[in-house]
């Protein structure tokens, strides 16, 4: 694609006739290019920016996902965004908020007709391929207020050719497992909407209202699994998540096992009834 066939970035008017929240997006950035929509909302942060305030980007130069992986953009077809939160939780119960923004984005897919599948503890799938990713960041203190970085990467209108050789196997879009295209404005003010309740119920302490919508999804519970931690890794049979939203696995020896975070493998795909 050349300079003069760029896409143009969502337009706040566009966005905003058709949103239907009360905090989240109401303070709207949108760009062509950025380096990561993450680090340009830590730079917001420190300058004060409000909670709810929504930036995404057309493409990013240094878009990353969890481990420090690259997550790559289709100008035009995707969605690459993030959400400022201020988060009226201990720092121990942010990572729920991972799993409350995997339960939204579930929701709003199942809104098309879709079938998502959540993977700990921040992919969605469709039809076993990755669809979407979730990177949850602590951002910069602003007036002695802690914030949270929320960033969400989504593929929606892309054909197969349009995923990079590498990952074409792995990744799918809306329309490459369904057929259907999606109005990404659309979309995103959708997605805005529920994140606002779900993100609610966290912030009410309700969280098992998250783990209740989050377990009805998951691809994980029950499956057998190569759990990998840095330089160590071994395997078991995930039985559960707690309460914070932290994996249970049993290993070899028959000792449950917390895993805080990770990458998670899953070795055999056991259907469940």
């Amino acid at each position: 694609m050349s300079l003069t066939e760029r896409i143009q970035p969502i337009s706040p008017e566009t966005f905003w006739k058709g949103l239907r929240t009360k905090t989240l997006g109401r303070s709207f950035y949108s760009f062509s290019e950025v380096t990561s929509t993450n680090d340009l909302a830590a730079q917001l942060i420190a300058k004060g920016t409000p909670e709810g305030t929504l930036i995404t980007a057309e493409a990013q130069t240094k878009g990353r996902g969890r481990q420090g992986r690259v997550w790559t953009t289709s100008q035009g077809k995707a969605l690459a965004f993030s959400l400022v939160l201020n988060p009226k939780v201990s720092p121990a119960e942010i990572p729920g908020i991972t799993l409350a923004a995997a339960a939204a984005v579930a929701q709003t897919l199942e809104g098309y007709g879709l079938k998502p599948q959540i993977k700990w503890p921040n992919d969605l799938l469709l039809k076993g391929k990755k669809v979407c990713g979730i990177l949850t960041e602590m951002g910069p203190k602003h007036d002695n207020r802690p914030s949270v970085i929320l960033g969400i990467g989504i593929n929606l209108n892309q054909a197969a050719g349009d995923f990079p050789l590498e990952i074409r196997s792995l990744a799918t879009s809306v329309y490459r497992s369904s057929g259907i295209r999606v109005d990404r404005v659309e979309f995103l003010q959708k997605l805005m909407k529920r994140l606002e309740a779900v993100y609610g119920w966290v912030n009410e302490k309700k969280f098992s209202r998250v783990l209740a919508e989050w377990r009805k999804r998951s691809v994980t519970l029950g499956q057998r699994v190569k759990v990998t931690q840095g330089a160590k890794a071994f395997k078991g049979q995930v039985v559960d998540i707690d309460a914070r939203g932290f994996l249970l696995v049993k290993d070899g020896t028959g000792r449950v096992v917390t895993v805080l975070s990770g990458d998670i493998q899953i070795l055999k795909l056991k259907r469940h009834s």
